[in-house]
């Protein structure tokens, strides 16, 4: 296979591994008490709102790549199935021969790192939303200010104000209903730049402050991440930090 080809082929199969460890991510299973006091139901829920995220602008950038290495594909294939049809030498070639061949590289690499953020966060980097016209994620420095900045979308060119991406992504996380254990929550606030010690969040947890919604199926506690973002916000405004 060319250069390309063979790279675009390597890159594909690393963003298959990276989706499905997102669809793992948005959608693990947890333990909430119901009112009759020991009965618990156990449902599959999006805890992780940057992974859905991620795992939705994957999908919608597997089934471009499909369309233009002129593949057939129904609307209600999943984002693995997409992938697994284009981790192959044909469509792979039929991407590399394009003029773009290396912009699609420069995608695929941006998505497979967008999804390794949130396993593995780099502090030099935080997400902060999505465009508004695309809905494809937005990733700035983390010394990148956001109030009187404007951002253009890497996907379709979009340009809006960060700060307007981020108070709607700050927006969509307190009314997500996105649940999980306290460090996975602060791992997620702080691949979004938002963060939360761990002491403060064990200290409100003694005072009473916060308190688990259920359990994981370790029986770990899981924590609303509304709560903590509103604990936090009362923190932000006293100016204190624990």
């Amino acid at each position: 296979m060319q250069p390309a080809a063979t790279r675009i082929r390597d890159d594909i199969h690393d963003l298959r591994e990276q989706a499905a460890t997102l669809e793992e991510l948005a959608t693990r299973r947890i333990h909430i008490p119901h009112d009759c006091g020991r009965c618990v139901t156990s449902a599959p829920t999006p805890i992780n709102l940057s992974a859905q995220d991620l795992l939705d602008q994957t999908l919608a950038l597997a089934r471009m790549l499909a369309t233009t290495a002129g593949l057939r594909y129904g609307h209600s294939m999943s984002v693995h199935d997409l992938l697994k049809g284009l981790d192959r030498d044909e469509p792979c070639a039929a991407l590399a021969i394009r003029q773009d061949a290396w912009d699609i590289v420069r995608l695929i690499d941006d998505a497979a790192w967008h999804a390794r953020q949130l396993t593995d966060p780099d502090p030099s980097h935080r997400y902060v939303g999505v465009c508004e016209r695309c809905g494809y994620g937005v990733w700035i420095p983390e010394t990148q200010p956001v109030n009187g900045v404007d951002h253009r979308c890497v996907m379709c060119g979009h340009i809006s104000p960060l700060a307007q991406i981020a108070q709607a992504h700050e927006l969509r996380l307190l009314t997500s209903g996105t649940i999980d254990t306290g460090a996975k929550l602060r791992q997620q606030l702080r691949a979004c730049g938002l963060q939360v010690n761990a002491n403060t969040m064990r200290s409100w947890v003694k005072r009473g402050r916060l308190k688990p919604v259920g359990t994981n199926d370790d029986g770990m506690p899981v924590f609303a991440l509304a709560d903590i973002l509103l604990l936090r916000c009362g923190l932000d405004k006293r100016g204190c930090n624990a």
